[in-house]
């Protein structure tokens, strides 16, 4: 029993904690609007694989790995704001959402580029350390390799759910939009992607609660 308790807390933990416009969500969405919906499926598979990892990792050492670290909270604020600044500037000023013309060719494989965001994403780490924290609390220790094994497939669960809604949604905006209409959606994301980094740079430095 206890291990299917790990596994939904853990999916539904998953779930709640990629709502926010983070890095993978948007270049998922982005992805699918440029590529296509197959394509945007493996790039959301390989965006979704680091939660099985870090929550594993979170799940077998949260309190030794807080302080490994070393960066602290501040630290991984600072670099996660950074990345959303640059991503946010990427959608606002740079990119451009149309169908990719024929012959046109990706850089990289699509799971790959999905994996990388993804393990370049330190605050994944905190994020399940303080989960597994949470349940300890609660009295589940969760000690068994079962455990551990039920406790990181939610995680990737609960993230392959939304990224696969986010898929959907950037066909069905390609579809229904026009360029100018996926270039103003994409302004607005930027722009939220811009507002989130500079308050968590201003958080980390106190200058806002």
């Amino acid at each position: 029993m206890e291990p299917l308790l790990f596994f939904l807390v853990a999916a539904l933990a998953s779930f709640v904690g990629s709502l926010q416009a983070g890095v993978v969500n948007t270049a998922v969405l982005a992805h699918t609007v440029k590529w296509g919906r197959h394509a945007g499926r493996r790039m959301a598979v390989g965006g979704a694989l680091p939660e099985l990892l870090y929550a594993g990792i979170a799940f077998a050492g949260a309190g030794w790995l807080v302080h490994a670290l070393g960066m602290g909270r501040t630290g991984i604020t600072i670099v996660v704001s950074a990345v959303l600044l640059t991503l946010g500037i990427y959608f606002v000023f740079v990119f451009k959402p149309k169908p990719a013309a024929p012959g046109e060719d990706k850089l990289s494989g699509d799971l790959r580029r999905g994996l990388f965001l993804g393990l370049a994403n330190p605050q994944l780490l905190l994020f399940w350390c303080g989960v597994k924290l949470m349940l300890v609390s609660f009295g589940m220790l969760g000690d068994r390799p079962v455990d551990l094994l039920a406790f990181s497939l939610g995680a990737f669960l609960g993230a392959i759910i939304l990224l696969m809604i986010l898929v959907r949604l950037g066909v069905k905006a390609q579809e229904k939009l026009s360029p100018r209409g996926l270039r103003r959606l994409f302004r607005g994301i930027g722009l939220v992607l811009l507002g989130s980094g500079l308050y968590g740079l201003l958080r980390s430095q106190g200058w806002v609660p």
